[in-house]
């Protein structure tokens, strides 16, 4: 009999099952051999669809049959084969359709003995037998590895937990691309066979660095800046290309806010990856709204937006035909992207996900604003990115104006990857960079009421205040307009669709830039990433961190000898915070200034020694319970469903925004036909708001639900009350419990 994998393609040409397994293990090998495992990829790739070589399946490709598990033979097999060895071989190739499940040895084993026919999840055995499925093998002329090496027994031995499952994963992920890639060019082949998508561009780290050199030669030329910030500047940016020449390994690089560090760590990154010989460089950011931003400064340097060599890849993204591809798996020389999207895929248990990890190997992978990690996530990302650095050639760097005392956490992260987290700072101490960007004075107000707070902002031509809630950004932004100041103040929180953010953001530089009286009342959305230079910022009481972020929002170019920053202590009844996590770190601010009347926030010592006390009071809260078990347990299902960076405890709102009523119109008449997808999802998201509603909140009295073709529930919702969408301050349903959202 003739054994098929996939049914025909448009030139009426089926694939046969040798030929499928050939493909893939070709590909995978190739994949996993950047990190010395080619042959336990290869061996994963040539059993992953065992399971196809049966009548059964067949019947499924005629569509006779349905619900049959073709995956579970192979990893018997595997287990069969290779004993110890194929642990994680057996678990990729289990889970290539239905996503990793756990990597305790005994259950492996009795999840893939079949004793029944039927699987756990309703499914029907291609074949049970695993020893007459492999006879196919050498029937159609393939060979199996005669052994290889797996670090996972080992790492599962010493109980290394983190790295035993991330171990699972790019193996996994190797596989699953691999699977992806082939089957693509099955099916879009003609006569003469397979046709591949072109791969990704490679990076040319030299090149580049000749070309990011220019680029900056040509902004000092065009510079406004203060001459001493130029000097911190520059000073950064040589440190940095002076630093990519170190060994590969793990690195922090503390500079102040506005000294420059996205240009720096670029010329770190190139530097690096030259000396290296790394395949890609990967920019991790916190926050959407600095995505796109720092993308077109990178764009700037290599040229073209629709240039292949950089990859922005975030929800946002409206990306071409080549570029959705490449976001796939990652196949692109210079990768920008969120901490959501990068630290879930490691963290994940579905191929769509982990597919892109292989590619994250040999690679320089850099960490913008790298304090805004939620601590339950503490510990295990630390442990994957260490090891991360120590397995599979990676180095990563993380960037920021307030680095975390994280290597306080290194004898806990040690208990799950061994080679612990102890990094290098890349900044010598000798430059001094905080304290030669001191552009600031910070006044620490204590308490004050509202009104004072916007009779204070009244009187300032050009002034920034940041509070922690949404309703006291609202609230303030109307007191302060209260005060006669109506056509020159703005509001900025994330009850705003991004476009309307983006809008705000782009008025506000505008009126800077010519002088204009200008004040802007914001959440803490605004304080990372976002380029504004202001000469007086007023910030509410909150964690350290925070406060430096706004404080890199004041006197940016060094235009005055010193910006204002005050900070304020809300009415007790209004100090609430958007996590009990930023309450605890605000209160922490707040100890530390009963001891010592004045904080700093210049000085490296005082933001250490801030994280060391706050780090030591909460030590308990770094390590998510759910998580820990999980993990604990190798259960990679569980493990991905609480690994959650950012809690999905919001509904997604698209609203009447008015410069797109037409974009928004257009979407509401494709929802209500049920077409509901990857298209509309990304035209939806730029006029969209997250909202976190209760069952009495009003949101539900002026919404309309969307749901897809089947009518299943998306979590997307239709703004139907214009009128509660605000041209100023954005979604306003009328409730009145606060909203702790930024």
């Amino acid at each position: 009999m003739t054994y098929y994998a996939h049914s025909e393609n448009k030139f009426n040409i089926k694939e046969l099952v040798a030929d499928h397994l050939r493909e893939t293990a070709y590909l995978a090998g190739q994949f996993a051999s950047v990190w010395g495992r080619g042959e336990e990829a290869k061996a994963a790739g040539l059993l992953h669809d065992l399971g196809k070589y049966t009548d059964l399946f067949q019947k499924v490709l005629r569509r006779e049959e349905q619900h049959i598990d073709h995956a579970t033979p192979g990893a018997l097999a595997i287990l069969k084969r290779y004993n110890i060895q194929g642990l994680a071989a057996a678990l990729a190739v289990q889970g290539h359709h239905e996503g990793l499940m756990c990597g305790n040895p005994r259950e492996l084993q009795e999840s893939v003995v079949m004793k029944n026919p039927i699987s756990s999840a309703g499914k029907t055995f291609s074949s049970r037998d695993a020893d007459n499925l492999l006879l196919h093998l050498g029937k159609d002329g393939l060979s199996l590895p005669a052994e290889f090496k797996s670090d996972y027994p080992d790492d599962y031995k010493s109980n290394r937990r983190i790295a035993a499952m991330l171990y699972v994963r790019m193996l996994y992920s190797a596989l699953v691309d691999a699977d992806f890639l082939a089957t693509e060019a099955h099916f879009s082949g003609d006569a003469n066979g397979y046709r591949y998508r072109p791969d990704g561009q490679k990076l040319d780290p030299d090149k580049l660095l000749s070309q990011l050199l220019g680029h900056v030669a040509l902004i000092r030329q065009k510079t406004t800046a203060d001459k001493k910030i130029c000097s911190v500047r520059d000073d950064l940016f040589q440190a940095c290309l002076t630093g990519g020449e170190i060994k590969r390994g793990i690195y922090t690089l503390t500079a102040p806010t506005g000294a420059g560090k996205t240009l720096a760590m670029l010329a770190f990154a190139l530097k690096h990856a030259a000396s290296h010989t790394l395949r890609r460089i990967l920019i991790v950011l916190p926050y959407l709204n600095i995505i796109e931003q720092n993308a077109n400064v990178y764009r700037k340097v290599i040229g073209g937006e629709e240039n292949e060599l950089l990859l922005a890849d975030h929800s946002l993204a409206d990306l071409p035909e080549e570029q959705r591809l490449l976001a796939e798996n990652w196949d692109a020389p210079i990768v920008v992207t969120t901490t959501v999207r990068f630290f879930e895929s490691l963290f994940a248990n579905r191929s769509s996900s982990c597919r892109r990890l292989h590619n994250i190997a040999n690679s320089v992978i850099l960490f913008d604003e790298a304090q805004s990690m939620p601590p339950g996530l503490a510990v295990f990302t630390l442990a994957t990115l260490s090891h991360l650095a120590k397995r599979f050639g990676c180095s990563v760097v993380f960037s920021t104006a307030t680095q975390p005392a994280f290597e306080d956490f290194n004898e806990k992260v040690k208990s799950y990857a061994a080679s612990g987290w102890e990094p290098q700072e890349l900044i010598p101490r000798e430059l001094q960079l905080s304290k030669r960007s001191r552009r600031v004075k910070v006044e620490w107000l204590g308490q004050a009421d509202w009104e004072q707070v916007a009779s204070e902002l009244s009187a300032r031509q050009q002034v920034l205040a940041i509070v922690n809630t949404r309703k006291q950004a609202r609230n303030l932004y109307l007191q302060v307009k209260d005060f006669g100041c109506v056509g020159d103040t703005l509001h900025l929180s994330t009850d705003m669709c991004p476009a309307h953010r983006l809008d705000t953001v782009s008025s506000v530089k505008e009126q800077l830039a010519l002088g204009r009286t200008c004040r802007l009342i914001s959440t803490q959305c605004v304080e990372a990433g976002v380029d504004l230079d202001f000469p007086s910022v007023w910030r509410s009481l909150a964690p350290l961190e925070a406060i430096c972020q706004a404080a890199g929002r004041c006197n940016r170019e060094g235009k005055q000898p010193f910006g204002e920053v005050i900070v304020f202590r809300p009415p007790v009844a209004d100090e609430v915070y958007p996590t009990k996590e930023y309450k605890k770190a605000a209160v922490e601010v707040q100890m530390m200034l009963g001891e010592k009347g004045h904080l700093d926030i210049n000085d490296p010592d005082t933001i250490r020694e801030y994280y060391r006390r706050y780090f030591h009071q909460n030590l308990e809260q770094f390590e998510e319970k759910k998580l820990k078990d999980a993990i604990q347990a190798f259960d990679f299902r569980s493990t991905a469903f609480h690994y959650c960076w950012i809690p999905d405890v919001t509904i997604n709102i698209l609203v009447p925004y008015e410069p797109k009523t037409d974009l928004y119109r257009e979407l509401c008449d494709e929802a209500r036909k049920g077409e509901f997808g990857r298209g509309w999802l990304r035209r939806a998201r730029p006029i969209s708001v997250g909202h976190r509603a209760n069952s009495k909140s009003k949101i539900w009295g002026i919404v309309e639900e969307v749901k897809d073709r089947q009518r299943e529930r998306t979590g997307w919702y239709i703004l139907l009350d214009p009128a509660a969408y605000s041209p100023e301050i954005g979604l306003n349903p009328g409730d009145s419990s606060d909203i702790y959202l930024a």
